[in-house]
């Protein structure tokens, strides 16, 4: 009987040890749930990661243009500076307001 005794206070203490290990494993700060949650960050900064490096991709691009191609250097020119040739006219059209008021 003793002997019994003695191998259910083995078992017990095993057991209880196992369980003391596995609430270590999981809540712990470097536990599974952390290492889960990190997973998560991770994926999400790699496809944040992804969209810039093809807005890098893009903007190398208009920068190669701006130095190469005279026609990406004079649309620029055109759209955001307002300029034009010596010789062109530039017809600006205005959005019409009536003076009139909705009915109501």
């Amino acid at each position: 009987m003793n002997n019994k005794s003695t191998y259910s206070k083995v078992i017990l203490l095993n057991a209880t040890f196992f369980l003391v290990m596995m609430g270590v494993a999981v809540f712990h700060e470097d536990g599974i749930l952390t290492v889960f949650k990190f997973e998560g960050q991770m994926d999400s900064l790699e496809s944040s990661n992804e969209a810039l490096r093809k807005e890098n991709e893009q903007l190398q691009r208009k920068i190669n243009a701006l130095r190469s191609d005279p026609y990406a250097i004079e649309k620029i020119a055109r759209e955001k500076l307002n300029l034009a040739k010596p010789d062109e006219k530039v017809y600006r059209i205005l959005p019409y307001k009536s003076s009139r008021r909705p009915p109501a």
